[in-house]
C-alpha cells in the first residue's frame, strides 16, 4: 500500500526552522520548556549539577522580540481596513469565511501572522460532499444547509504535492494535507487520530474527462505489515459544483512570503527569532555572573586559630554598627567582582541587529543612523511585507473564486479581497508637512497629489471626493466660500 504520509525533503528540511519561529512566538513558557534545545547546560559538575540548571535557566530572561514584531507587522498590514468586493450571493463569506463564523477579516490577520512565521501556508475551498445525481439547489444555498468555505493551512500540513503542465498551464494534480478527525466525544472529553486529506486531480491532459477525487487515510488499527499501515477512512469522493458537474482543478491555493508557487519561501522571522534565542542565552550568562560573584565576600587574612575560636565562634557581624576585633597583625577587606561588560556588550549588540531587522521597541532609545540609512531599512522592511500582503490577497481572491464556483458564480474577476500595501513607518512631521502645502500652494503638485502624501503620512483618510464634499460643507457652515461638489 502507498505510503500516504511521506512527507517532501523540502517540507522535512524546514521543520526545524518553523519550529524555533513558533516556539519563540509562544513566548517564554515554550522556550524554557524546550530546556537545553535553546540554552546549552554550562560546565557545571557534581551532584547538583540537574538542581543548579534549573536555576540557570529560571534566572535566564526570554525577552520576546520576535513575538512583539510579529503583532507590530500584522497591526500594519490591518491598520487600514482591506478592501473587499464580492458578487451578489456570495457576500456572506466576509462575515463567515469557514462556517465556524470567523470573519474574511479574522482569517486572513491569522493567515499574515502564520507566513512571517514560515513563510508558506494554504487556503482550500472545502466543498461539501454531495451524493451522486444531486444538485446544491439555490433554496439549500440561500439557506445556509449547503455553501463552501474556505480552511487555511499550515506549512507543517502541506506535506505532499505533484504538478503538471498540461497545455502551458501548470496544474497541481496532488495534495496531501495533514490533519487531525475528533474521533471520540462523550460531551466533555474528546479524542483525536492523524488523517490525511488526498485530492488528486485524474486525466488532467483532457478537461473533457478531468475530474477532482478526494480521499481521508488514516492509520490502520490491526496493521497486517510495517509496509501495509494506511487505509482509507472516508471516500473517495468526486468534488463536484453546484449543477453536478465535477471541479477541472483542485481548489487550493499555495501563500508565500516571496510568491504563492508550491515552492517553500523563506520565513521572515526565522533570522529575528535566532537572534532572539542568542539574546536569551547572553542573559543566561550575565544573570548567572551576576548572582555567583556579584555580592561582596568578606575576607579575613592573618588570623589565628585560638582567636578565631575564641572571639568568632558565633559568627561574624559586619556593618556600620558593628565592629570586627582582629589580632594583630590580621587584615580584613571585601572582595567583589569587577564588572566584566563582555556579555552585556553582546547582549546589546544583538538588540540592534534585531531593530534592524524589524524589532522595534526592544528599548525607547533609538538606534542612530543617517537618514538614507533609515530610508533604506524601511523600504526593505515594507518591501517583505507588501509583497506577504499582496499574496494573502491574491490567494484569497483566487480561494473565494473556486468557492464561488460551488455557488455559481464563475468570474474571478468579481472577487476582490485587498489589504493595505501602504506602510507609512516614518510619519511625516510638521516641517515636511508644511513643506507639502506649500508645493501644492504654489502649484507645484496638485490636490489629489498632495493629500495622497498626507495619506500616507497617517494624517488624511477620507477619500479625495468625500474630502473636498466635506471640506467645503464645513466652509460653508463657518459663512466662509462654498465651491460647489458638483463644480457648477
Amino acid at each position: 500500500m502507498p505510503n500516504v504520509a511521506y512527507t517532501r525533503s523540502e517540507v522535512i528540511k524546514n521543520f526545524p526552522k518553523w519550529e524555533q519561529t513558533r516556539d519563540c512566538l509562544e513566548g517564554e513558557l515554550a522556550i524554557k520548556a524546550a530546556g537545553v534545545k535553546y540554552l546549552p547546560e554550562p560546565q557545571l559538575s557534581g551532584e547538583d549539577k540537574k538542581e543548579r540548571y534549573k536555576s540557570y535557566k529560571k534566572r535566564a530572561v526570554f525577552y520576546n522580540v520576535t513575538g512583539r514584531t510579529a503583532q507590530g507587522l500584522v497591526g500594519q498590514v490591518f491598520s487600514k481596513d482591506p478592501t473587499i468586493e464580492l458578487p451578489p450571493g456570495t457576500e456572506f463569506f466576509e462575515g463567515d469565511v469557514d462556517g465556524a463564523g470567523n470573519t474574511l477579516e479574522q482569517q486572513s490577520k491569522g493567515l499574515v501572522s502564520d507566513i512571517l512565521s514560515t513563510g508558506r501556508a494554504g487556503l482550500l475551498a472545502d466543498f461539501p460532499t454531495l451524493a451522486p445525481g444531486q444538485v446544491a439547489t439555490k433554496a439549500d444555498i440561500e439557506a445556509g444547509r449547503i455553501r463552501p468555505r474556505i480552511i487555511p493551512y499550515t506549512a507543517e500540513q502541506i506535506i505532499n504535492w505533484r504538478e503538471s503542465n498540461v497545455g502551458g498551464e501548470t496544474l497541481l494534480t496532488l495534495l496531501v494535507l495533514s490533519e487531525n478527525a475528533v474521533v471520540m466525544d462523550d460531551g466533555f472529553e474528546f479524542g483525536t487520530e492523524p488523517r490525511w486529506r488526498v485530492m488528486r486531480l485524474e486525466n488532467p491532459e483532457d478537461r473533457a474527462i478531468s475530474f477532482v477525487q478526494a480521499e481521508s487515510w488514516r492509520k490502520k488499527d490491526r496493521p497486517e505489515n510495517k509496509d501495509d499501515i494506511y487505509e482509507i477512512a472516508e471516500g473517495p469522493f468526486t468534488i463536484l459544483d453546484h449543477r453536478g458537474q465535477p471541479l477541472k482543478k483542485i481548489p487550493f491555493t499555495f501563500v508565500g512570503s516571496t510568491n504563492n508557487d508550491a515552492d517553500v519561501d523563506e520565513a521572515p522571522l526565522y533570522d529575528i527569532s535566532t537572534l532572539n534565542l542568542a539574546h536569551y542565552r547572553n542573559s543566561a550568562d550575565v544573570e548567572e555572573s551576576s548572582f555567583l560573584v556579584g555580592q561582596p565576600t568578606l575576607v579575613l587574612a592573618g588570623l589565628t586559630q585560638d582567636w578565631v575560636d575564641k572571639n568568632m565562634a558565633g559568627g561574624i557581624a559586619f556593618g556600620s554598627r558593628s565592629a570586627i576585633m582582629l589580632n594583630a597583625g590580621a587584615d580584613a577587606s571585601l572582595l567583589q567582582s569587577e564588572s566584566n561588560n563582555l556579555p552585556k556588550e553582546l547582549m546589546l549588540q544583538k538588540e540592534d541587529q534585531m531593530k534592524a531587522l524589524g524589532a522595534k521597541l526592544i528599548e525607547p532609545k533609538k538606534v542612530q543612523s543617517t537618514a538614507t540609512e533609515a530610508a533604506i531599512a524601511e523600504t526593505s522592511e515594507a518591501s517583505v511585507l507588501s509583497s506577504l500582503a499582496k499574496n494573502v490577497s491574491q490567494a484569497y481572491e483566487k480561494a473565494l473564486a473556486f468557492a464561488g464556483n460551488f455557488l455559481g458564480e464563475y468570474d474571478p474577476e468579481k472577487f476582490i479581497y485587498e489589504l493595505n500595501t501602504d506602510f507609512s513607518i516614518a510619519k511625516m512631521n510638521a516641517q515636511e508637512r508644511q513643506q507639502l502645502i506649500a508645493e501644492w500652494q504654489s502649484e507645484l503638485i496638485t490636490w489629489s497629489e498632495a493629500r495622497e502624501g498626507l495619506r500616507k503620512a497617517g494624517v488624511a483618510y477620507e477619500k479625495d471626493e468625500d474630502a473636498r464634499r466635506l471640506i467645503d460643507s464645513e466652509a460653508a457652515a463657518r459663512g466662509g466660500f462654498k465651491e460647489d461638489p458638483q463644480g457648477v
